[in-house]
């Protein structure tokens, strides 16, 4: 039988992201065995209880690469090494980025969003989810996947979940933040989720909201390092609420239709690693400096943005349901933004909470996502009307829109001719004017 490597060395969340591309692979690709190559630990434990993944494979430093040939090979990461061990394994047809001569070479996509990166990461509106898709157009969009677990606890009550930690100490919400979310939420039960190394966050959080809770305390199930991915997928199933940061939790709890209010801020932008899927909110916190770069900043400035108090509004409207109904439609403050998740023809789509005026930067935003649907999926209709439901999203803008006559020749000469044309179109359906400032 035909084989095909995926080359997926990124975290568990990137894996799950992926879920929706291998689902389409086998849809596209039928009857071949699929083997997975990951580096991370629990990445290789995933794809094993995974249906769509039939074999596993371990690579990185030390570890010899796959010697058998392949029909095709499908690299996920844009890092160098996955790009090198794409370019060595013996296969038929290649996609994704691979190593040519020493030189890396990408696909259009990643070039795409390249480019909207080196010019203002905050342009990007792609989730991961649709990105890795696109190495699968003809396909059209996928939900995330997990396998269901047959036993789901359930009980009387709301079943809160915080997930209090996270591997890189930028993508951390502080504990206090935590204790004063769950002050705000004194219904229910309250599940902590974590690894073991992460128990002292745990402790922590109790002891804090032990000593600062006036009411009677409420119920904590504290499950810290209790869990094998197996039986955290039991626990996160029987939630009404996660509310996390942006972990690999995150998105397992997505897969398995849990609500999620996603907690973004520093290096994690919602946009890009959100929850993928219908029915959750991302509060993405903004610092000027932010997103920035994961491991540059000691810092930690960013890490408080989110606001507690504001957190456990969003947090209310999931015990209120349906979210479809009743969104947040207070004004948010400056620095702070929120959107809602759906889903449309093209994959994931963000409806901004609050109604925000509609700015000049973020009617590029919009033209630009909407322009580059066609380079994630080529073929694929975006309509003007799209576009303009989109923008209704937004309160009308207080003045004139004026995109810099220097900005749109920088963007616009890292964009091929019909994509050039496109954004230019948007650019008209927005009213955004491009002018000499």
């Amino acid at each position: 039988m035909s084989r095909i490597l995926v080359i997926q060395m990124a975290k568990l969340g990137d894996f799950i992201q992926s879920t929706p591309f291998l689902a389409a692979l086998r849809s596209t690709w039928p009857g071949r065995t699929v083997t997975l190559a990951g580096l991370d630990a629990a990445v290789l434990e995933a794809a094993r209880l995974s249906p769509l993944v039939e074999e596993t494979l371990a690579v990185g430093p030390g570890r010899p690469g796959p010697e058998d040939e392949f029909e095709a090979v499908f690299n996920l990461n844009s890092a160098p090494a996955a790009a090198h061990l794409a370019a060595k394994v013996r296969a038929g047809q290649r996609f994704g980025p691979t190593a040519v001569g020493g030189t890396l070479s990408f696909t259009p996509v990643q070039e795409f969003l390249m480019g909207l990166m080196a010019e203002d990461r905050r342009l990007g509106r792609f989730n991961l989810a649709d990105v890795w898709l696109a190495l699968a157009p003809e396909a059209g969009p996928r939900p995330l996947f997990w396998p269901p677990p047959e036993r789901v606890p359930r009980g009387p009550g709301l079943r809160i979940g915080l997930h209090l930690g996270a591997k890189n100490h930028l993508r951390r919400w502080p504990v206090e933040n935590f204790v004063s979310l769950a002050r705000a939420l004194s219904g229910g039960e309250f599940i902590l989720t974590g690894s073991a190394g992460e128990k002292a966050l745990g402790a922590k959080f109790e002891k804090l909201l032990g000593a600062k809770f006036e009411k009677p305390r409420p119920s904590i199930l504290n499950l810290m390092g209790a869990t094998d991915l197996s039986e955290l997928s039991r626990v996160l199933a029987g939630l009404d609420l996660l509310v996390t940061a942006d972990t690999g939790v995150l998105h397992l709890a997505a897969a398995l239709g849990t609500p999620v209010l996603a907690l973004f801020f520093g290096p994690a932008y919602g946009p890009e690693t959100g929850p993928y899927g219908p029915g959750h909110l991302i509060y993405q916190a903004e610092a000027p400096c932010g997103p920035c770069r994961e491991g540059s900043c000691r810092l930690r400035q960013c890490l408080a943005l989110p606001d507690p108090d504001l957190a456990a509004r969003l947090a209310a409207h999931f015990m209120a349901p349906p979210l479809a109904d009743q969104p947040p439609a207070t004004p948010l403050p400056p620095g702070h933004r929120v959107w809602r998740t759906g889903t449309d023809a093209f994959g994931q789509r963000l409806e901004p909470l609050g109604r925000p005026a509609l700015t000049a930067e973020e009617a590029l935003a919009l033209a630009l996502t909407w322009a580059g649907q066609t380079v994630l999926r080529p073929g694929f209709r975006a309509r003007p009307a799209d576009l303009a439901e989109w923008a209704a999203g937004y309160a009308p803008p207080s003045g004139r829109l004026v995109l810099a006559e220097g900005r749109f020749r920088r963007l616009s000469g890292r964009l091929s001719p019909k994509v050039r044309s496109s954004l230019v179109r948007g650019l008209e359906v927005l009213g955004l004017e491009i002018a000499d400032t």
